[in-house]
């Protein structure tokens, strides 16, 4: 599904283009706003999964830092808001 982000959340899923860095950063803030919704959403971006949660994770495992209002796991790997968005380029 490249070029498609899938956001899934309690009863419902939303699909958004994700071609350009704009669409990225849009699905992001959509997978953000719906997590504080719902208290977890799980993104589909390119055949990667990442679960976002409302809840405070561990430090990111690219810069060491915490993220007090979100936590970004791709696959065990806990990532904050800023590392997330590039390792996903």
């Amino acid at each position: 599904m490249h070029g498609i982000a899938r956001i899934r959340f309690g009863d419902g899923a939303l699909v958004m283009p994700a071609c350009s860095r704009y669409d990225r950063e849009l699905v992001f803030e959509e997978a953000e706003f719906y997590a504080r919704r719902h208290g977890k959403v799980r993104l589909e971006l390119d055949r990667r999964e990442i679960l976002v949660s409302r809840q405070p994770g561990r430090p990111c495992g690219g810069c060491g830092e915490r993220d007090t209002a979100l936590s970004f796991s791709v696959g065990s790997r806990p990532l904050c808001r800023k590392c997330v968005r590039t390792h996903e380029r």
